[in-house]
């Protein structure tokens, strides 16, 4: 065989061997783009049914924007013991809090402005309000299970188990805000609270965990 000619063969044999291994590469490519592009369609159906059905928030403030309403429950601060809440979000950074709880040998209300500041699931907030705790029924002596009221009341309050005490109270928190999919607009809160008693001008330290859902 000539020179020319196994020149020939091995020219033809290696296009031969770079042909099957593109092939091969062509067809892995083809798979990876494919699996690709049905992820791409199934997040982009999930994210139109979710925006459909309003479960999809850009932020804090959009969910606070669309959902004006929530309602949840707290463990300490204002409230004391346990509380329920309602807040009503006139603005997407500002609402008002109400709300009434109970706790060892008393009753609470309280009312309270919150200023939202803007996030993604994380967003911190501030608010300022008002709570009074009462037992106008007399006759008990579990306000010793409660710091606060065993700070505040006085003697002849103590004897009686009557009482009202009136607190100003301010507090840093921050929350987490469920944006996307079925538990859009549930929502974990943390705060940290100095209450003082108007009457008496004692400050309190104390801090508050809860939950809410936006709707």
């Amino acid at each position: 065989m000539s020179r020319s000619v196994r020149c020939l063969v091995g020219i033809l044999s290696l296009t031969m061997s770079w042909s099957a291994q593109a092939s091969i590469s062509l067809s892995s490519d083809t798979e990876t783009i494919t699996t690709r592009v049905r992820s791409i369609e199934e997040h982009y159906v999930e994210s139109m049914r979710d925006e459909r059905l309003g479960l999809n928030f850009a932020s804090t403030f959009h969910l606070r924007e669309k959902r004006k309403v929530g309602a949840g429950v707290s463990v300490g601060g204002a409230l004391g013991f346990v509380g329920f809440n309602m807040e009503l979000n006139f603005e997407e950074s500002q609402g008002v809090l109400a709300g009434f709880g109970t706790g060892p040998g008393f009753n609470s209300i309280q009312i309270s402005w919150k200023q939202a500041f803007d996030g993604d699931f994380l967003a911190p907030y501030t608010s300022v309000g008002y709570s009074r705790w009462y037992n106008s029924h007399g006759s008990s002596d579990d306000y010793k299970k409660s710091g606060i009221l065993d700070r505040v009341l006085t003697d002849e309050e103590k004897r009686t188990g009557q009482f009202g005490s009136d607190f100003v109270h301010a507090a840093i928190g921050l929350q987490y805000n469920q944006l996307s999919g079925e538990l859009s607009g549930v929502s974990l809160f943390g705060e940290i609270m100095a209450m003082m008693e108007v009457k008496r001008a004692v400050l309190l330290p104390t801090g508050t965990v809860g939950a809410l859902y936006y709707f």
